[in-house]
């Protein structure tokens, strides 16, 4: 969490507000924070790590649209180094102006070639001596590293991109304003990665309204674990509380079982074990959380003068397959100003057996035009643990149950349930039923909140407080009956959003401003919760191919496949294909006959929502059967 949005001295003014308030009510509480660095390594108070960046930067040299001579050629490792980093990996990293790599526990730092073009040897990076020699992994980001030792302490490095003499380390962590005494990763960490995002480097992000935002002078920096669930994923943030509270919702509404991790520039990137990849723009004040110091608006943004910041924030965006052999082995990398344009690689093999890896840009999404494509590096060693990679969409395979509470109300004349309230997903279901027998689903969109004091995971017998905002949809406000008109009208104010406090409980939930009271059920609604996949999804026959229409839900593409009826009615794939809007597909190649067209994308709740058609192709005619 970090300040923008405001002039420095109403920022100034704010914050020592703020955090008034959080000494007092962290300290009378009594509350001690877990894990400190302070009880296992001396603490290392000094550095500049968190402090605002002054323009110009001393001794830091390009910028972020730099783009070099790229990544090519054979990649030895030589001494127990790498001649290049290519990818990431707990003992390897690169931000534009360096390499880094950790060796018998210490650090080492040499030119990014690819970006920069300049040569030079590996160098020793001198640590504390707490640390040095107990370096288990790293990841740098900006102009920020971050080590991790045996005991699993949080040590941050600052001025990353500047001179090598400038670097400089801090275990400072957490509360207040990265000034606390020092934090950990969580003990069953199975991958991580820190993301840093600053005003120097990208300088803004964009949010769904295609509007920029100027990133605050603070940055925005997280860790994020993945947990030994291999589906959840713990955000730590340097400003806030030291606990795990704040969680980043995985794809397919957490079920997703992740196999890596990779995030650079608030952009998260992550593979399941069997090829499936997801990426995710999201940070604490992008994705609606830093509610103290910017406004949020679910309304829509586009066109208004000084606007809020568009809600819901990003979703996951479910990246087209590769198609060749691969590990689990993932990078990603800022390029230029802003948020549209990251590099993401993985690691793997061509079909000549040549190490390497597969690469391309975060939103070239259509397959066919430009995806990804394979950059042999001979000699390089191959780190990741080779997976499967199927051709199709495999993300349903070891998936997990969705995790999320159930609640219920009986009002007047009515019946709401609350099926599935998860905090960190960030869109619910409110469904009111009434007497008359019609029914109302409303978006009950759901954002965590700046806390002053720690707490848990999840939802316990302690209140904790979020922001829902309901939504009327058009398809909401068509439903006939005056149970549905009147609960519009008087319980919403026949408003299209309508945004209140929610204090929710294992036990209950309550929303006072629109005097709702909910009772937890005893386990989760049995039927299917529906989840907006499509605002548009037409298919049309041509004579020589046919015409999709399509608008998701989200920013994640639609994925189709087209198989053959046999006369048993089995189906035989003929075609995939991955397109982010419409098109008009001419299969020159296909064959006369009855054919199903099976269009998938994510939900606004994280769900896969499925669409299915039926095709005859005859005498090179198309045409759509039902």
């Amino acid at each position: 969490m970090k300040q923008g949005g405001l002039t420095a001295a109403t920022r100034g003014l704010l914050w020592l507000a703020f955090f008034g308030l959080l000494v007092f009510a962290v300290y009378s509480s009594g509350f001690a924070p877990p894990a400190r660095a302070a009880e296992d390594c001396t603490i290392i108070p000094g550095g500049t790590i968190g402090d605002p960046e002054p323009e110009p930067i001393p001794d830091r040299a390009g910028s972020p649209t730099d783009k070099g001579p790229g990544a090519h050629g054979p990649n030895p490792t030589v001494n127990g180094l790498p001649t290049r980093v290519d990818l990431h990996s707990g003992k390897a990293s690169q931000n534009r102006n360096y390499y880094f790599a950790v060796k018998s526990g210490r650090l080492f730092v040499k030119p990014n070639y690819e970006r920069t073009g300049k040569r030079g040897n590996w160098q020793h990076v001198p640590a504390p001596a707490c640390l040095d020699g107990d370096i288990q992994s790293i990841d740098a980001d900006d102009d920020e590293l971050t080590a991790i030792n045996s005991r699993n302490q949080i040590f941050g490095m600052d001025q990353a991109l500047s001179i090598p003499s400038r670097f400089n380390w801090t275990s400072r962590w957490g509360f207040p304003v990265w000034l606390g005494d020092g934090y950990t990763i969580p003990k069953d960490t199975v991958a991580w990665a820190w993301t840093v995002i600053s005003p120097r480097e990208s300088r803004y992000w964009v949010d769904p309204a295609g509007n920029r935002h100027t990133v605050g002078e603070g940055k925005v920096s997280h860790v994020l674990s993945l947990r030994g669930d291999h589906r959840r994923i713990t955000m730590n943030d340097p400003w806030l509380p030291q606990d795990r509270s704040y969680e980043v919702c995985g794809p397919r509404r957490g079920t997703f079982r992740i196999s890596n991790l990779a995030a650079s520039g608030s952009v998260l990137f992550v593979i399941g074990s069997h090829g499936d990849m997801y990426t995710r723009l999201w940070d604490f004040d992008i994705a609606g959380l830093d509610n103290a110091f910017f406004d949020y608006s679910y309304a829509d943004q586009r066109g208004v003068e000084n606007p809020a910041i568009q809600l819901p924030g990003a979703h996951w965006v479910q990246q087209p397959k590769i198609h060749g052999k691969i590990t689990n082995r993932i990078s990603i990398f800022t390029v230029g100003r802003g948020t549209l344009h990251r590099t993401l690689r993985v690691e793997g093999r061509n079909a000549k057996g040549v190490h390497g890896f597969w690469q391309k840009d975060l939103y070239t999404l259509n397959r066919g035009s430009a995806g990804w494509k394979f950059v042999p590096t001979p000699k390089a060693k191959l780190t990741g643990r080779a997976i499967p990679n199927p051709p199709g969409d495999t993300s349903s395979v070891g998936a997990g149950k969705a995790e999320g509470y159930r609640y219920i109300s009986n009002g007047d004349g009515y019946r709401a349930e609350i099926p599935d309230f998860n905090v960190s997903c960030g869109r619910a279901l409110l469904k009111v039923s009434f007497d008359d027998g019609k029914s109302l689903d409303l978006n009950l969109f759901l954002d965590d909140m700046v806390r002053v004091y720690p707490r848990a995971r999840g939802l316990d017998g302690t209140p904790r407080y979020v922001l829902g905002t309901i939504e009327v949809t058009p398809r909401a406000r068509a439903t006939g009956g005056d149970g549905a008109r009147n609960f519009i009208r008087d319980v919403l104010g026949d408003r299209k959003f309508t945004t209140a406090q929610i204090i929710a409980t294992t036990s209950g939930l309550e929303i006072p401003d629109l005097g709702l009271q909910f009772s937890a059920a005893d386990s989760q609604s049995s039927g299917r919760v529906p989840d907006q996949g499509f605002d548009r999804l037409a298919l049309k026959g041509r004579k020589l191919g046919l015409a999709f229409t399509i608008e998701t839900a989200t920013e994640s593409p639609a994925n189709i496949v087209v198989s053959r009826i046999g006369d048993k009615g089995r189906g035989r794939v003929a075609a995939r294909l991955t397109r982010s809007g419409s098109f008009f597909w001419n299969p020159r190649r296909l064959a006369d006959g009855r054919y199903r067209v099976k269009v998938s994308s994510m939900g606004l709740g994280g769900r896969l929502a499925n669409r299915w058609f039926f095709v005859r192709r005859k005498l090179g005619h198309f045409s759509v059967t039902g």
